[in-house]
């Protein structure tokens, strides 16, 4: 394909999202609040009182605007949570398998065994915990920006999550020892699938699924939930 063409299409595919953009500026508004109450959050949660404070108004304005924007629709819909088709339980199948495959390649990373030695009660705390942020990041921010473009909505849902990620782990009074390539990286990737699997479904039902799966095969044999998985 010659250059000019190539980049013709680029240039129209740009013009497109942003038109889209324009067309839906109550999703925009109502998700890039969301996002600065998440990351105002994420920022603060760890932080002394009263900067605590800001943590605590963060989360409540992101409860409040959430509650807000999705006021004419039921909660299943608001979160994509409305469909139970063949098409989506079958999505569940690969699901579970990327979920476990997710953990597997983590657990390796640290350099331990590839499946907990036991379950303990981590493994029920931590998927409520993950399937939580499937159901804000893939279901409500991506969803809401699904009309501008599919794979518009699951980059910009999976690189929010990763900024949340991130800014939760620098938060900390006491740094980790963890690569930030690997984590930003990893988060952004598991994003990336998450959200390709909501897209292909049409559902959120297959991203929660594979967030619970991994959390527990990562962190099922914990005493202790670790922190990053809380907040």
């Amino acid at each position: 394909m010659p250059f000019a063409e190539k980049y013709n299409r680029v240039a129209g595919s740009e013009r497109s999202i942003s038109s889209r953009i324009r067309k839906h500026p109550r999703s925009i508004r109502d998700v890039s609040l969301s996002i600065l109450g998440i990351l105002l959050f994420a920022g603060f949660i760890h932080q002394p009182f009263p900067l605590l404070l800001l943590a605590i108004a963060g989360l409540a304005g992101t409860g409040a605007i959430i509650a807000y924007s999705i006021r004419d629709l039921s909660i299943p819909k608001a979160f994509g949570l409305d469909r139970y088709t063949w098409k989506v339980l079958l999505y569940c199948l690969p699901a579970i398998a990327l979920g476990t495959i997710l953990g597997i390649l983590t657990r390796t990373s640290f350099d331990v065994s590839l499946f907990p030695a036991r379950i303990t009660g981590v493994a029920l705390v931590a998927p409520l915990v993950g399937a939580i942020e499937e159901l804000i990041f893939r279901g409500y921010i991506q969803g809401h920006l699904h009309p501008i473009g599919r794979i518009f909505s699951v980059v910009y849902a999976s690189t929010v999550h990763t900024c949340y990620k991130l800014l939760v782990i620098l938060s900390l009074s006491v740094p980790l020892q963890f690569d930030f390539f690997f984590l930003v990286a990893w988060t952004f990737v598991g994003g990336i699938l998450f959200g390709s699997l909501r897209e292909l479904s049409g559902s959120t039902l297959p991203p929660v699924i594979a967030h619970a799966v991994f959390d527990v095969v990562l962190y099922g044999g914990l005493a202790t939930v670790p922190v990053w998985v809380w907040t």
